[in-house]
Formats: C-alpha cells, sequence, structure tokens
C-alpha cells in the first residue's frame, strides 16, 4: 500500500497545538482579571491530570470559549426533545439518582473527572434540560483529532450546538491523553504511554449510564482522524456498549482489522473526503503524530466492516450533491455499514455533520441491550 510517508497531520496536529496554546494564553489573562476583580479562579481541579503542554488554569480557561460558541443552524430530526411530550418505548438505563438532580440536565457543558488506568481523565458533558427521566435520549460521544482539545471539537464538530438547540441528544467531549488517543495504529504519545483509552471510554459510558437516561438503542462514538481511528477500534472492542460508530476522515488500521470482532453486530457510518491529503481516502502509509501510520482505503475499511457484520455482498451507492452514499444491507441484526464519501473533502469536521450523524442515529435498529450489559 505504497503511498509514501506523509507529513500533513504531523503539521496539522503542531499547528493546532500552537493555536489551542495561544488561545489559552490569552484566555488565561482574562481569568487572571476576573481573580483580580474577586470573581474567584476558574480551575477548581487538584487531582493528577494528563500531561499538558500549558498549565490547568489555561485550559481551563479555553473550555469557557466553548460555552457560548453555538451559533450554527439547527438540522432537523425525527429524534424527541427532551422535553417532548411523546412517550418512549425503548429500553433505558435507570439512573442510580433517580428523582434527584442528576436527571434534570447539566444546563450547560459539564467538567466530568474520571479516574482510569491511574490517571485522571475528564470529558466535558451536555445534558439537556427537561424531562429527560421520561424520554431517554441517545448519548452520543464524539473524540477530537490530534492536537484538538475536547473544547475544541464541542464547537468545531457542531454537536453542541445541534445538541442545545434541539434538545435531542446527551453529548460527552472526552479529552484525549496530550491530545491524542492510543488508536494501537502507530505511536502518538497517548499510545507510547501505553494510555488505555479503551477502559477510559467504557467507564465513560457506564457512568453516563448511571446518572442519566440513555437510550440504549442509540450510544454513538464518532471522532475526527486520530479521534476516528480510535472510534473504529472501540467498534471491535466496545460493540457490547455501542450502537454506532461514525469515523470521521479516518479508517481501520491493519493493525487491528484483521482480528476485529465485536462482541455483537455494531452499525458503522464512515465519512471520509477524497481530497483528504492528512489521511488520504485511497488509505497507505503516512506519517502521523508518532510516526508512521498504515490504514485500509476507506472503501475497504467499510467492506471489512461488511464482513464483520456479515453483511450481504451487494452494495448500492447513490449520488447526491458532492457526497457518494455507499451501502451495504442484509447484515446481523438488522445494523447498516454505509461509507459517505465527499467528493474533494479535506481534513475536517463535515460542515453538515450534526445533521449528517442525527440521520444515522435515527436508522438505528429499535432493539438493543439491556442497561448494565
Amino acid at each position: 500500500m505504497g503511498h509514501g510517508f506523509r507529513s500533513t497531520e504531523r503539521e496539522l496536529w503542531s499547528a493546532r497545538k500552537l493555536e489551542s496554546i495561544d488561545r489559552a494564553r490569552r484566555s488565561s489573562n482574562d481569568s487572571e482579571d476576573r481573580a483580580q476583580k474577586g470573581l474567584g479562579s476558574t480551575d477548581r481541579r487538584s487531582e493528577p491530570r494528563c500531561p499538558r503542554h500549558d498549565n490547568g488554569v489555561m485550559k481551563r480557561a479555553a473550555f469557557l470559549i466553548v460555552l457560548v460558541a453555538s451559533g450554527l443552524a439547527a438540522f432537523g430530526t425525527s429524534i424527541p426533545s427532551a422535553s417532548a411530550s411523546t412517550t418512549t418505548t425503548t429500553t433505558t438505563a435507570t439512573p442510580t439518582t433517580a428523582g434527584l438532580g442528576a436527571v434534570r440536565g447539566t444546563g450547560g457543558l459539564k467538567t466530568v473527572n474520571v479516574r482510569s488506568g491511574g490517571l485522571q481523565r475528564y470529558y466535558l458533558l451536555y445534558v439537556p434540560n427537561g424531562d429527560s427521566a421520561a424520554h431517554p435520549l441517545p448519548l452520543v460521544l464524539a473524540y477530537s483529532g490530534a492536537g484538538d482539545s475536547a473544547a475544541d471539537t464541542a464547537q468545531s464538530s457542531g454537536l453542541l450546538s445541534v445538541a442545545q438547540q434541539r434538545h435531542n441528544i446527551i453529548v460527552a467531549f472526552p479529552e484525549g491523553y496530550d491530545e491524542t488517543w492510543n488508536d494501537d495504529a502507530g505511536n502518538p504519545p497517548a499510545e507510547a504511554a501505553h494510555v488505555n483509552d479503551i477502559a477510559f471510554s467504557k467507564k465513560m459510558v457506564a457512568g453516563i449510564e448511571s446518572r442519566y437516561p440513555v437510550d440504549l438503542t442509540r450510544v454513538v462514538a464518532t471522532g475526527l482522524s486520530n479521534g476516528a481511528i480510535l472510534t473504529e477500534l472501540l467498534g471491535c472492542r466496545l460493540a457490547a456498549d455501542l450502537t454506532l460508530i461514525v469515523p470521521v476522515e479516518g479508517q481501520m488500521s491493519p493493525t487491528f482489522s484483521r482480528t476485529c470482532g465485536p462482541a455483537m453486530p455494531i452499525s458503522v457510518y464512515e465519512i471520509h473526503g477524497t481530497g483528504d491529503q492528512a489521511i488520504p481516502y485511497g488509505g497507505g502509509t503516512f506519517s502521523g503524530v508518532g510516526g508512521p501510520v498504515e490504514v485500509l482505503s476507506a472503501p475497504a475499511s467499510v467492506a471489512r466492516w461488511a464482513t464483520v457484520d456479515a453483511c450481504a455482498k451487494a452494495k448500492t451507492s447513490a449520488k447526491s450533491g458532492n457526497t457518494v452514499l455507499t451501502k451495504y444491507k442484509g447484515c446481523t441484526d438488522g445494523v447498516t455499514v454505509t461509507l459517505d464519501s465527499i467528493r474533494g473533502g479535506q481534513h475536517v469536521w463535515p460542515s453538515n455533520f450534526g445533521g449528517t450523524l442525527v440521520g444515522a442515529i435515527t436508522s438505528l435498529p429499535s432493539t438493543r441491550r439491556a442497561a448494565g450489559s
């Protein structure tokens, strides 16, 4: 798969790190001004966290930016909102704190600390206000690309805006180790440090389901770039906890594709731009943050999922605007496997990603695991 080494992803990671640090510095100055005026500090975490290139106050200040960054237009959806008057018949997780404040929604982005693998990890969580106890909602886990923070992803993916305006999804934005993930494909900082992002993800899902009513037929993992490759890996390892994966600009790697054997069938909606210069649509070896990384082509990655899910060999393709949808049907348990090829698309979250994700969620099968299984 001789595409040669590419430096684009590493350069993007470096540029994003510099942008993040600069943005955090500017925000930190604002925080210091507030502290001098008696408004207090914005960082109250005291336990050790994952190593960062910048200090805790600067990063915490960057989180605050996303709380006011929700200007994107809402997308239409058939998913019931938290305040809908209709009832559902789907299986839900029963919160251990039923009747307390935990089921009332976070009212904004909330930082949740999680101890995993000896490290203090955290994620940003948004739960719509409203009667979510009576109307369970889908849960979406959104993993950043290398060099992006959880706060960056909340804004750039458009998912926070969709959740805030439509009140129809619970969204968690986990923070990576040194803004990378152990995707079992290359050697980014998270992999070099042997960070277990699978265990972190499993603990995060279990924690959210124990506190908020989650629609267990709609538990989704999505991610960009390094986060997309991790999403592929999670599909292989955490299919009992997830119902759909949506990798964006990142395919399966041969390091785990051959041995991928999910505990149960899982739906896949893979998105990749044909003009991606960082992780090529055609696959091959590229230069990642920690060194060479090999991935399958986008079509081969989705074909592998079709095999894993025991789909029919026949597939259909349909063009719509600048996208080509390739679908495999006849998969086990009614799951679906789809490749969304964006002609000329680059290494970024698609501009209409929120609407696309909502569409993929609504098409999921209506039966799934019971809480805690």
